[in-house]
């Protein structure tokens, strides 16, 4: 089997190590998120991303997670096969049209997708603060234990950082539900309990 890293170069995220566009750099996560990830490979998982643009980390999901359901958000909607609620490009795969900052969207969204736990969330959204947070609060108690909740390009909103290393305490003290929190560069994977 191709690794996490092989099969985001291959479908040209730049979440994978290597990265050919010009307008956006290798952000190289795929080897972090490979060691969380692992172990849920052949699961039959629930994986949610929000900020999906044209679906090369949805292509990445899909084949890494050969038995998950992939649900993607994205405020941009029909430019492309992945992000246009009118299409289905994989039988696995939904799209749902949403703004990450709006409360409202968060209720209607849970109310319809909600109905059974995330165990992979990805906040490739807005990358503001305060909708990394507002998404962090709606979408945290929809994660199954033993979950992981990533955030990536924290240094867009380094703003953000604060109110992450406030976890830390509650995880390192076993209070709370937050197993584990690992930051890497430009990136935090939390696991639930």
């Amino acid at each position: 089997m191709d690794s996490l890293d092989t099969i985001a170069q291959r479908h040209g995220t730049d979440k994978a190590t290597v990265f050919t566009r010009t307008w956006a750099k290798p952000h190289g996560y795929t080897p972090h998120l490979e060691r969380f990830f692992s172990e849920l490979r052949e699961k039959p998982i629930r994986l949610l991303e929000i900020g999906v643009g044209g679906g090369e980390s949805v292509r990445t999901w899909l084949e890494y997670f050969p038995n998950a359901q992939v649900h993607a958000i994205d405020i941009v909607q029909d430019t492309n096969p992945w992000n246009s609620p009118k299409e289905k490009p994989h039988e696995r795969y939904t799209f749902c049209h949403g703004d990450q900052s709006c409360s409202t969207f968060w209720s209607c969204f849970l109310a319809n997708h909600g109905d059974n736990l995330w165990d992979v969330v990805i906040d490739d959204g807005s990358h503001v603060s305060a909708d990394i947070i507002k998404t962090f609060d709606a979408l945290w108690p929809h994660v199954a234990p033993g979950g992981i909740y990533e955030i990536e390009d924290l240094q867009v909103a380094p703003e953000t950082l604060p109110w992450l290393m406030g976890f830390v305490p509650e995880s390192a003290s076993g209070v709370g539900d937050k197993a584990s929190i690992a930051l890497s560069k430009e990136l935090v994977i939390i696991k639930k309990l």
